[in-house]
This record gives C-alpha cells, sequence and structure tokens, in this order.
C-alpha cells in the first residue's frame, strides 16, 4: 500500500466517523427536545397515553410501536400507531391490538 492510498483511506475514516457522529447528534437533539416537554407519557399492557399540560407551545404527536413479547429477548415491532401532531396543551392515547405490549414515545416538531 502506498502512502497516497495510507492517507486517502485515513481520511475517508475520518469523514465516515464525522458523519456518524453528525447522525447521533442530531437524534440526541430530537430525543431530548421531546425529554423536555412538559408531557407525562406513559404504557401499561397493550395501552399507552400522553398528556402535555401548562401552556406548552410545542407541536407534538403520541407514536406507539406495538411488540410482540414471546420471545422476552428480541422483541419484534409488528406495527407502528402514529396519532395526529397536536399543539400546546392536550392528551392522546392508543391501543395496540391483541396480545401486543405497547412501548411509546412522543415525537416534537
Amino acid at each position: 500500500m502506498t502512502f497516497r492510498t495510507l492517507v486517502a483511506r485515513s481520511l475517508l475514516a475520518s469523514v465516515a466517523c464525522a458523519v456518524s457522529a453528525a447522525g447521533l447528534i442530531a437524534v440526541g437533539g430530537a430525543t431530548a427536545q421531546a425529554a423536555s416537554l412538559p408531557c407525562n407519557l406513559g404504557s401499561n399492557g397493550s395501552s399507552a397515553s400522553v398528556t402535555c399540560y401548562s401552556g406548552s407551545h410545542y407541536t407534538w404527536r403520541l407514536v406507539v410501536d406495538c411488540l410482540d413479547t414471546s420471545n422476552i429477548q428480541w422483541p419484534r415491532t409488528v406495527y407502528t400507531i402514529t396519532r395526529d401532531y397536536h399543539t400546546g396543551d392536550g392528551t392522546d392515547s392508543a391501543t395496540c391490538s391483541g396480545n401486543l405490549k405497547a412501548s411509546a414515545r412522543i415525537e416534537a416538531k
């Protein structure tokens, strides 16, 4: 391997790491924003709900992954319920069918 090839590969690896890190930062930023919403999020069995309060001006929605947990080590998302966006105060809920377990999250925009 020539010196030029070695430098080129090192540069490509550095760029790939930077792009990967930027992707993680973007994802982390979205998660931090959703985590700071004045909302109560909960799930119990097949049901999930969220209540946002205190005059929140955020636009948010409830997203629920319906999981097959028959193999507890490898739960599998069977389908995802995506509710409508809300702005400000509000409550929303969703229920998974059958014996599926609800795993809820809030998405903010």
